[in-house]
This record gives C-alpha cells, sequence and structure tokens, in this order.
C-alpha cells in the first residue's frame, strides 16, 4: 500500500551512518544558526544547544573499538593500548550504557549511533541484533568473545573465541607494526 501525504511539506530520513561515507570522512562542523521561515501559527523557539563530540568521533573515525558488558568499567584501562594504537575511540552497546558505563553518545545500535568505520573491533559484546544494525556498514568486523556460541560471530569477518583480557594484548603487538607503518 503506498504511503500517501496531503500537506506540501514531504521530508525523508536516512539513519546516520546507515549509509557509507564517501572517503576521506569530512569533520563535522559546529552547529549553526539557520534561519528557516515557518508561518506565524508554527514559529518555535530553541532554548539551547548542546553538542555531544562522542557522537562525532565515533562517526568519523576509520577504526571503533565496540564494548559489551564483557568489559567491566574496573578493566578498560586494558583497553588503552588497543585504543591508542589504532586512534578509536570505544562505542559501547545498550546494555553498557544502560548500565551507565559508557555516556549514552556511545551507544551503538537501533537505539544509539550506526557506524561505518574500515574496522571495528567488538570486545564482550553478545551481537544482538539491536547493537549489530549499528556496525553492518563497517568494512571489517573482528569480535573477540569467550562464548564460541555469541551472535557476534555471525557478523564478524574474523572471530576470535577467547577471554579479551588475554587476546588484546596479544593482537596489539600482532597489530603495532601494520599501523605504524601506515
Amino acid at each position: 500500500m503506498p504511503i500517501g501525504c496531503r500537506s506540501d511539506i514531504q521530508i525523508a530520513t536516512v539513519r546516520a551512518g546507515l549509509l557509507p561515507s564517501a572517503s576521506p570522512r569530512p569533520l563535522f562542523s559546529p552547529p549553526r544558526n539557520v534561519h528557516i521561515g515557518v508561518a506565524a501559527r508554527h514559529r518555535m523557539k530553541i532554548l539551547s544547544r548542546s553538542r555531544d563530540d562522542s557522537i562525532d568521533l565515533l562517526a568519523t573515525s576509520h577504526r571503533v573499538v565496540g564494548i559489551g558488558r564483557g568489559v567491566h568499567p574496573d578493566e578498560y584501562s586494558q583497553l588503552d593500548a588497543l585504543t591508542t594504537l589504532l586512534g578509536a575511540p570505544i562505542g559501547a552497546t545498550r546494555k553498557v550504557t544502560d548500565a551507565g558505563w559508557q555516556p549514552r553518545g556511545r551507544q551503538i545500535g537501533i537505539t544509539g549511533s550506526s557506524v561505518t568505520p574500515r574496522l571495528f573491533i567488538s570486545i564482550g559484546a553478545q551481537g544482538k541484533l539491536n547493537h549489530s544494525v549499528g556496525f553492518r556498514g563497517a568494512g571489517t568486523v573482528l569480535a573477540i568473545n569467550s562464548d564460541p556460541d555469541a551472535t557476534i560471530f555471525n557478523y564478524a569477518d574474523i572471530g576470535i573465541v577467547g577471554d579479551w583480557r588475554e587476546v588484546v594484548p596479544l593482537l596489539v603487538e600482532a597489530l603495532r607494526p601494520h599501523v605504524e607503518s601506515e
């Protein structure tokens, strides 16, 4: 059944990050004021503007590390070597942001951001549909999970079954010569 609209104004939207971005990715500019003519009965007043830079960082990064509840906040520092080497921001599942472990702006998935990095590394995430749709546009997905039956492996190009605390240091050493030579 076709969708009809009786108004002269019609809008179509596409979820941010859903379509692949052109290379190189442009940096986002700060919000700017734009005057739009609106009929008097539909006037609006903007009370405040805010900007979450972590969203822009996820959207523009070529590499992103996504974490699930398998990585406890007390262990985040163990990811520093990987995120620093790759220049990758941390994204998170909804369960992580709902628990208050990461800010909501870092949530990847249906109710968060969609990202399209060249490399997405998932650590300790089960990979449920509501999270995985957020990184489907990634070039390569590498998943690390101790559960061999985790759904994340269905979406991964490379899957590593193991304790991320042991795998990540080995991954950093394996990637270091390749990343530093870029």
